[in-house]
């Protein structure tokens, strides 16, 4: 689905400047969001932890609250409810002061209506304010799979003031989704270290073809990314893993084809955008490259077929996986040199002491969650789902931050949701997740686009290659037996 602020105030019938983003560029507001249809309006003051406005109103009502005939009335309510404590502690049954307690409830009742008639007062005088100061009315806001609330970057940055010091353009552009900013803004005031975590998928759609050799020769090309046959088309539902289920004793050989020419521009900025967060608020990074879990997924769709020679498929996809995940090492020492206050650590599948410690320090969590055990019984088929839940507690498990902030794709909203569950109190995790941006064609976002839309990056310089320039080492066919 593709939407935008603009268009979810018109699906609701709903002004802007009825809700947080009357203070929002128009810009930001017709900005293209795509993902699913789980936006709904809500109150701000659900999400007031995480909006500035609300920040904004709470804390002028609350200076309304100081002014002296509401300070007054609740003094003599506070007073009220000490007489009955008084008296109910030496008459616990209220028999022998039946009517001195009726008498002192029916006066507190009174104040606390008066109170509560002053404080509608103070509510829409602030309103009032606020729509004069910034344009804004009747607060509501959007939020998305009932985790994060829709936001801007100068909401952000209001209520964390260092992330001011960003050079992110883009990202001041974009609608961001935010969960638990309180406690960010706790963290910081309270000295406390924090960790950031965030980065690209391996590798997006039409970037890697699995080539699949029957005994008869005839032949079937699927995309790894979506499990779709390559053409697009689902062959009557069927994909890559149910094809290997259905014809395990015909597959002769399985290949695959590596057409990701560098790291596209999407990928590019979702890695500058983590060491970006982390030397804004003198925070250490942790960066999942998760070649890991796609060499788990494999393994896990190839386990019908002989192990021989399902070790040397995964070997030969793993080829192309360390290739892959070069480029976003190289990427990452070329943002080192452009951020060297940042520290950082990298997940990746030849980080043999780094995975050690990840699978070490997730276990108690996964063998303890009861959620993880619903969602199958098989363990080994789920390996991979756990390494997305979980490497978003890297900061935790490496230096034992108790702040994480997750700077990420909104298509992890459900693995930031996940994550918080899983590891219940054990550190406070937050959320700054942007929607990628649509592709030249105006249809697709960039991970999803086709080849010739991808926007990759030359490795020299960073900038975007021209249409039709290749990689040589990207357009590899493979060594399929015949």
């Amino acid at each position: 689905m593709r939407t935008s602020i603009k268009k979810l105030l018109e699906r609701e019938g709903t002004d802007r400047s009825r809700t947080v983003y009357g203070t929002v560029s128009d810009e930001i507001g017709r900005y293209v969001i795509t993902a699913g249809d789980f936006f709904h309006l809500e109150p701000a003051e659900n999400w007031a932890g995480n909006t500035w406005i609300e920040h904004q109103f709470r804390d002028l009502l609350e200076q309304k609250k100081e002014q002296k005939v509401y300070h007054s009335l609740s003094c003599l309510c506070a007073g009220l409810k000490e007489e009955l404590i008084g008296i109910k502690r030496i008459d616990p049954d209220g028999y022998d002061h039946a009517e001195e307690l009726r008498a002192l409830r029916r006066a507190k009742k009174g104040i606390e209506e008066a109170m509560e008639d002053l404080k509608r007062c103070y509510e829409a005088e602030v309103m009032q304010k606020l729509s004069e100061d910034l344009g804004v009315g009747r607060l509501a806001v959007f939020s998305y799979k009932n985790t994060a609330c829709v936001g801007s970057f100068a909401d952000l940055e209001r209520q964390i003031p260092a992330l001011s010091v960003l050079a992110l353009p883009w990202i001041r552009k974009t609608p961001l989704l935010l969960s638990n900013i309180k406690s960010i803004c706790g963290s910081l005031g309270q000295g406390r270290s924090i960790g950031v975590v965030g980065g690209p998928c391996l590798f997006g759609t039409y970037e890697v073809e699995i080539l699949v050799l029957h005994r008869d020769k005839s032949r079937y090309s699927f995309d790894f990314s979506s499990g779709r046959h390559y053409d697009g088309r689902k062959g009557g539902g069927v994909d890559f893993a149910d094809h290997v289920e259905r014809y395990v004793r015909e597959i002769a050989d399985i290949d695959f084809r590596d057409r990701k020419k560098s790291v596209t521009s999407q990928e590019y900025d979702s890695l500058e955008a983590v060491f970006a967060f982390s030397a804004a608020l003198g925070a250490r990074a942790a960066i999942p490259i998760p070649d890991l879990s796609y060499l788990k997924y494999l393994a896990t769709v190839l386990t019908p077929l002989d192990r021989e020679f399902r070790l040397s498929v995964i070997r030969r996809f793993q080829v192309h996986t360390r290739r892959i995940a070069d480029l976003y090492l190289n990427l990452i020492e070329a943002l080192k040199k452009k951020y060297p206050e940042v520290e950082v650590q990298v997940l990746h599948e030849r980080n043999e002491q780094l995975c050690r410690v990840f699978h070490e320090k997730r276990e108690p969590f996964f063998r303890k969650s009861g959620m993880i055990h619903r969602m199958t019984a098989k363990r080994e088929k789920t390996d991979a789902v756990f390494d997305y839940i979980s490497m978003l507690a890297l900061p935790y498990y490496i230096w034992g931050t108790t702040q994480v902030i997750q700077v990420d794709n909104l298509d992890e909203t459900d693995s930031y949701r996940k994550c918080r569950k899983v590891h219940k109190e054990a550190f406070a995790l937050s959320a700054v997740l942007y929607p990628e941006r649509l592709s030249a064609d105006g249809r697709e976002t960039i991970f999803n686009t086709s080849l010739e839309y991808k926007e990759y990056l030359d490795q020299d310089t960073w900038r975007r290659i021209p249409d039709g320039m290749d990689f040589a080492d990207g357009e590899e066919e493979g060594g399929m037996r015949e």
